[in-house]
């Protein structure tokens, strides 16, 4: 197997992740603006929860990627 092949996948399922978080978080927020008639209000705390989720989640998600490319020797 290619070594490169698992550090890609990760960094695909950390891209996965980041866009997710941040589409719930604007989806949820979009709802709970029409639901209460506070137009933007929801929607930029979705904004904000929604990136606070993706970099912590991404973060947990390539930290044993990054430890593992630190500990290999150079080409």
């Amino acid at each position: 197997m290619n070594r490169w092949l698992v550090p890609a996948a990760s960094l695909l399922g950390a891209g996965w992740f980041f866009a997710t978080a941040v589409i719930l978080g604007v989806v949820i927020g979009r709802w709970a603006d029409d639901r209460t008639g506070l137009e933007p209000t929801f929607t930029l705390i979705g904004i904000v929860i929604g990136l606070a989720v993706a970099l912590i989640g991404g973060y947990r998600m390539l930290q044993p990627l990054m430890g593992r490319l630190g500990d290999e020797p150079p080409e």
